[in-house]
């Protein structure tokens, strides 16, 4: 699944019906899950990134987290978190905890989000991320 925006509304390509009749995950971001990963983050991580996503550790919003994040899975992010945070305490969060947080990040980077929870990090393999991007107004 790719993530994308087209004039400046999000679209998840033929996404959420399709993967409804598939049974494969939608996007992980619903509100229920990025609310309990928000609570997760000010708790766990905005200590070094602060509650912007920019402080000490590597900024999780805006350009700097597309340059590092844009065409990789949310995957890639969960297990980046899983194994190296928090940095005095690496791989010291919880899988399910993790999951809540990424879903958090996603909707702090302005993704869509999807219509449940997700379960596991093998969910998260499915969901390419990509920078939304802007077309001008006609």
């Amino acid at each position: 699944m790719r993530i994308t925006s087209q004039c400046g509304v999000l679209l998840i390509c033929a996404a959420i019906g399709v993967l409804k009749s598939t049974g494969q995950a939608a996007a992980p971001d619903s509100k229920a899950q990025a609310k309990l990963g928000s609570a997760l983050y000010s708790g766990k991580c905005a200590t070094c990134h602060q509650t912007a996503g920019e402080g000490m550790g590597p900024p999780l919003t805006g350009e700097a987290f597309w340059k590092e994040w844009d065409g990789k899975s949310a995957r890639a992010l969960y297990s980046r978190i899983i194994s190296t945070m928090p940095a005095d305490d690496p791989g010291s969060i919880a899988e399910k905890d993790v999951i809540n947080i990424v879903s958090f990040l996603l909707q702090s980077n302005n993704l869509p989000g999807g219509d449940r929870n997700l379960q596991s990090p093998n969910e998260l393999n499915s969901i390419t991320l990509e920078r939304p991007r802007y077309s001008p107004s006609p």
